[in-house]
């Protein structure tokens, strides 16, 4: 028996054919998270790190879900899975029995030994007025960091040169460098150094290092909090004062949280230092702002910037407030 292939019969193969070959593999292949309270989300696992699982869906987007409301995750391709001994596996299935071993899903290359992370933001404010009274104003802050497994390190300067009727208002830099090492997801210890002079105040060196115990109480896509204590050897410069050295107590808070996804950020950073001879001397740095992103990594920010010097000389404000808006660049 012959079977004729007719034209119609033959425009239908080569439709079912195209739709077939252009069908998403996505769609084919979903992966599906079960919940502790019985629901059921289906879509692409994305990475699961700092107790948040990420989820790309069809219908919605990204979806973020908190790590402990998770009771099972079947995939349909590999997942790699870093472990809280530092070990790496792959699986296709997680499960309450084994979930609370898992720190990250799918981590990234530097988290596993394979690669480094380094990023960024640089950040400047400028200004010039040629009215009645003839002010520039030139501030730049850039801020590095690299990782590399549970290693991390960070570098922090700052330049502010303002004049006004070319008589100079204010003249000080400043740079930091740290090294921490990451014990866990909350707790980390490092060592630092850091450079400072202020020629307005007559501070021609400040010089601080030291050890520190960090902690991190907050680490989540929207919301960062972590502070660090330690003890500060202190040298000090002032250009009317013979050298002086001592010991410090020293502190550093770091908070920023997301107000609004993707269009405004809440930060406050803060910086301290006092002397365990003088607690009276303290010296105390913040920076206060709302920053908002722009494509392609750029930003603005609105900043206020305080710094309190309870050792500065007799004559000087020990206030320094200036306020500042400042465009910045993040990689």
């Amino acid at each position: 028996m012959n079977t004729r292939l007719t034209p119609l019969s033959l425009l239908s193969f080569l439709l079912l054919a195209a739709i077939l070959l252009t069908t998403p593999h996505s769609a084919l292949a979903i992966d599906e998270v079960r919940l502790e309270n019985g629901d059921r989300i289906t879509g692409t696992i994305v990475r699961m790190k700092q107790g948040i699982l990420q989820v790309k869906t069809d219908y919605a987007g990204t979806v973020s879900i908190t790590w402990n409301k998770v009771s099972e995750i079947t995939a349909t391709s590999p997942m790699r899975l870093l472990m809280k001994d530092g070990c790496t596996e792959t699986a296709l299935n997680i499960t309450e029995k084994n979930k609370d071993a898992i720190t990250v899903v799918n981590p990234e290359a530097w988290q596993i030994g394979e690669g480094h992370l380094f990023k960024g933001e640089a950040t400047m404010s400028l200004n010039i007025d040629q009215g009645s009274t003839r002010q520039k104003e030139a501030d730049m802050d850039v801020a590095m960091e690299w990782r590399h497994l549970n290693h991390r390190v960070k570098l922090q300067s700052e330049l502010e040169y303002d004049t006004t009727e070319n008589e100079k208002t204010t003249d000080r830099w400043f740079i930091l460098g740290k090294y921490d090492n990451i014990v866990s997801r909350h707790r980390y210890y490092g060592g630092k150094v850091s450079y400072k002079t202020d020629r307005i105040a007559d501070l021609d060196l400040r010089l601080t290092t030291g050890p520190y115990l960090g902690i991190q109480f907050i680490e989540t896509p929207e919301t960062k909090l972590s502070t660090e204590i330690g003890m500060d050897g202190v040298r000090e410069s002032f250009a009317t004062q013979p050298e002086n050295t001592y010991l410090a107590g020293a502190w550093s808070i770091d908070f920023s949280h997301i107000l609004i996804a993707d269009a405004l950020q809440l930060y406050h950073r803060q910086k301290g230092l006092a002397n365990v001879n003088n607690l009276n001397e303290v010296v105390l740095d913040t920076w206060t702002g709302l920053k908002i992103p722009i494509r392609g990594g750029f930003s603005t920010s609105a900043e206020l910037k305080a710094e309190y010097s309870g050792d500065a000389l007799a004559g000087i404000e020990p206030w320094d407030l200036s306020y500042r808006l400042k465009f910045g660049y993040l990689w």
